[in-house]
């Protein structure tokens, strides 16, 4: 989750939104859901910015960033419990700051970017498919954010992305086609291929359908070009790649509904179904095991279905669920 807050405060900071957006964000932000994480993930920021010698002058950028967005603490004063949160505005709006100075994040890579940007969030158990102005379209899985000018203007046609989508891209060789999305950035000229680059995932991974694609990872110091039903992967920890050749209907499953699993942990499943399905779900760590299970669901599965097939055959585990909540327990 520490990741997923820190892309979401870089993406959120590099470019202006309406009112209504900004409002919103903010409650999120002072609210008390995940409160420790985001108090975290700020924090780290807020070293690492200092690390790279970012907080020059910081109570004047301060001041103007604060009259610049229209904030005050006047939302987190309607009761004592929020102290906490308005010490967490008072973080938030100086880590905000420091982070809109910062390389190394995923809006960061390219200089001159486009201002004049859409933004594209699926919620839980949600997919869209949108059409981009050049004509390439785009079909983006839940929990993912998508961003892209109104207007692709310049020598490349580039978007940003966190979480899960696939392109078919407009051919136009004399404007390469870029999705940029933390470790890695893939060009393409015309052809379809599919991202997957969760925050919280340990890989980022591209898989190409048709066509080639350029893949620039490592902080663009190493490439390769990738060939049909070849996949493309990441580790973001290990700084480590690798190049399989998965089965394509596994990889596009998620664009019909399905769900399919290859080897997977009950943890990294339980992340997917996060995702999938607008439920809470409510486990420890320490009672999950680390053997891999493979597993295929139909469209449209409902949760009970899958949750009943996942613990036969995990053999270890039991499940409840209560209104939105999943809870997933040692038998």
């Amino acid at each position: 989750m520490k990741n997923y807050f820190q892309k979401i405060l870089s993406l959120f900071t590099r470019y202006s939104y309406s009112t209504n957006t900004e409002q919103h964000f903010y409650r999120w932000l002072t609210s008390s859901d995940h409160e420790n994480e985001k108090i975290k993930a700020l924090k780290e920021l807020f070293a690492e910015a200092q690390n790279m010698g970012e907080v020059a002058d910081l109570e004047k950028s301060l001041s103007k960033w604060k009259i610049n967005n229209g904030i005050t603490p006047i939302l987190l004063h309607k009761e004592s419990s929020r102290k906490l949160h308005f010490g967490l505005w008072q973080s938030a709006a100086t880590v905000l700051l420091i982070i809109s100075l910062s390389l190394g994040y995923l809006l960061y890579q390219v200089e001159n970017t486009e201002t004049d940007l859409v933004q594209q969030f699926i919620p839980t158990a949600e997919m869209k498919s949108i059409l981009l102005p050049d004509g390439s379209q785009v079909q983006i899985n839940s929990q993912s954010t998508l961003l892209y000018p109104r207007q692709f203007t310049g020598q490349t046609r580039s978007v940003y992305l966190i979480g899960e989508a696939n392109f078919k891209v407009k051919p136009d060789k004399q404007h390469p086609f870029v999705v940029k999305s933390g470790d890695l950035q893939i060009t393409a000229l015309g052809t379809e291929f599919n991202v997957t680059a969760y925050a919280e995932n340990k890989d980022i991974s591209t898989t190409l359908l048709s066509g080639r694609i350029l893949v620039q990872y490592d902080n663009m110091s190493q490439q390769i070009i990738l060939s049909p039903n070849q996949q493309f992967s990441f580790d973001k920890k290990s700084r480590k790649s690798y190049l399989n050749y998965p089965d394509i209907n596994d990889v596009t499953a998620w664009q019909r509904g399905e769900l399919v699993f290859r080897q997977t942990t009950v943890s990294d499943i339980i992340r997917v179904l996060e995702r999938k399905y607008n439920y809470k779900f409510i486990y420890s760590l320490h009672d999950l095991k680390n053997d891999r299970f493979s597993f295929r669901f139909r469209d449209n599965a409902s949760l009970n279905e899958v949750m009943d097939v996942i613990v036969d055959v995990a053999g270890y585990l039991d499940f409840k669920i209560e209104k939105d909540k999943c809870y997933i327990i040692q038998k």
